[in-house]
């Protein structure tokens, strides 16, 4: 989680030392590493839906504002308002992150005969989440990144970094939150929710590799938290799925994570190393989450950084390992989740492209086979270009991008295509922009309807009538961030 505002007052900050240049120029709208042909075979429906939660193969995550790591916003803040933002554009996921410090400061709780204020707390955001129909990725436990650490009770294995000395401490409280929050837990229980309701998707912690308190060195006893924790939630919810590594994708996260699924190198902290006992986290992962903000991660690393190749770079090194370790070898996860992330955090584009940048980025995401996007901390612009996509696209797998010249007559855009079915006549929704700094463009896309919906960013629609099986798009143009059409090609609803 890279949205603390200190954070983000020091990267503008950053920004602003480099002259002003910002990375807008770099025309990611391009896309030029996309496949052609939609999801790859590890992208399935089973990696979008979890058992027994309704709405959870919604492939839009919502994940907007702060946290305090116990059910509220920074500052005593509440986070109501935040879960209405998702509402109001259709999203069935929240996000609530879990700080082990927080909920347990001074020593080991039992939240089943006296819950603390803490886990009041968290009840209350789990219940409103309940009320609004939104399931709730949990990214618990939590020890680094802004929580700061183990509570000091526990220990750590180094000063200043995550690991705690008392790690059967860390997974005990992450049985206790499942044991709580489960479908049929305790809470949904004292609520008469029965087993209709409840956290089944587990992130483990945040950013590990390097995010402000980290797992940086401990690669490997990250890899036994995970696995200790994983038996632990297991243990209470034999259908919860385990959510990891969280972290974002470059040459450094990619070592600290091949570090993470190599479980005889041993690289970890001399404690772990002393205690040689191997562990990856290959065997424990159900789903890979990974973090991307494409504009800043571009300007920081000089060179694009798109969600296709974040996706190829963390899916290769899985693939990889899934053989090389004997004795922990296991099936190369089937599902892929951006779990944070949205341009540059910091604001710095204009709302408007940022809106562009918004349906941009999902479509080429689905197409590249991620199961689930993030949508961080929507501008109304950008929530009103969401709502829009939501409403037009609630399933929009399988997403193939068209490379058909001849459906471009003028200029230069990408054009990408959703089929509702494989029937002749089924529905399709169409979704086009011009590519960035490459001026206006025209294209004309085959439909199978007498009437059509075009679809803007700003949420406005217009019906189209359509002659002789084709439709002409006239796309803007844009020198950073260029506004896609959706084109939605479907029977008028009963």
């Amino acid at each position: 989680m890279r949205s603390h505002p200190v954070d983000c007052h020091r990267v503008a900050g950053r920004l602003l030392a480099f002259g002003g240049v910002w990375m807008l120029g770099l025309g990611l709208a391009a896309g030029e590493t996309l496949p052609t042909r939609g999801p790859t075979a590890s992208s399935s429906a089973m990696g979008r839906s979890i058992p027994g939660l309704a709405g959870s193969d919604s492939p839009y995550l919502g994940h907007t504002g702060s946290w305090d790591g116990k059910g509220g916003g920074i500052f005593g803040s509440s986070k109501i308002p935040d879960l209405d933002r998702e509402v109001a554009m259709g999203l069935r996921w929240t996000f609530m992150p879990v700080h082990w410090r927080a909920m347990e400061p001074r020593g080991p709780v039992d939240p089943e005969k006296d819950v603390p204020p803490a886990w009041e707390a968290l009840d209350r955001f789990v219940i409103a989440a309940h009320e609004r129909g939104l399931n709730i990725l949990m990214q618990a436990p939590v020890i680094g990144g802004n929580a700061g650490g183990p509570p000091d009770w526990a220990g750590r294995r180094e000063p200043g970094k995550s690991a705690p000395a008392d790690m059967a401490a860390v997974a005990a409280f992450a049985g206790k939150l499942a044991r709580r929050y489960r479908p049929g837990g305790a809470l949904a229980r004292r609520e008469g929710w029965r087993n209709t309701y409840g956290v089944r998707a587990w992130e483990l912690d945040n950013e590990p590799d390097s995010y402000r308190t980290h797992w940086k060195g401990q690669a490997a006893d990250y890899a036994e938290f995970a696995a200790l924790v994983r038996q632990a939630i297991h243990a209470e919810d034999a259908g919860a799925v385990i959510v990891l590594p969280g972290t974002p994708v470059g040459a450094r996260s990619l070592a600290w994570l091949e570090a993470a699924l190599d479980a005889y190198a041993l690289r970890g902290s001399p404690a772990f190393r002393r205690a040689g006992k191997p562990f990856s986290i290959g065997p424990v992962t159900d789903t890979v989450s990974f973090h991307l903000y494409e504009g800043l991660d571009s300007f920081f690393s000089g060179e694009k950084r798109t969600v296709d190749q974040a996706l190829s770079e963390v899916r290769e090194v899985f693939e990889r390992w899934s053989t090389r370790a004997e004795g922990f070898e296991f099936a190369p996860p089937r599902a892929y989740w951006h779990t944070e992330g949205n341009y540059d955090f910091v604001g710095l584009m204009a709302e408007h492209r940022r809106a562009a940048w918004r349906v941009q980025f999902m479509t080429r995401a689905f197409a590249a086979g991620v199961d689930k996007v993030c949508v961080m901390d929507a501008a109304p612009k950008e929530q009103a270009a969401v709502t829009a996509y939501v409403v037009a696209l609630p399933n929009p797998f399988p997403m193939f991008r068209e490379t058909d010249a001849s459906l471009v007559t003028r200029g230069r855009a990408m054009v990408f295509r959703h089929p509702d079915g494989l029937e002749p006549d089924a529905g399709q929704v169409w979704v086009a922009w011009a590519e960035a700094g490459q001026g206006d463009a025209l294209v004309e896309l085959p439909v199978r309807r007498g009437s059509v919906r075009f679809v803007y960013v700003d949420g406005a629609f217009r019906d189209v009538t359509v002659k002789e099986g084709r439709v002409r798009v006239a796309l803007s143009g844009d020198e950073k961030m260029a506004p896609p059409i959706l084109v939605v090609d479907r029977a008028p609803a009963n």
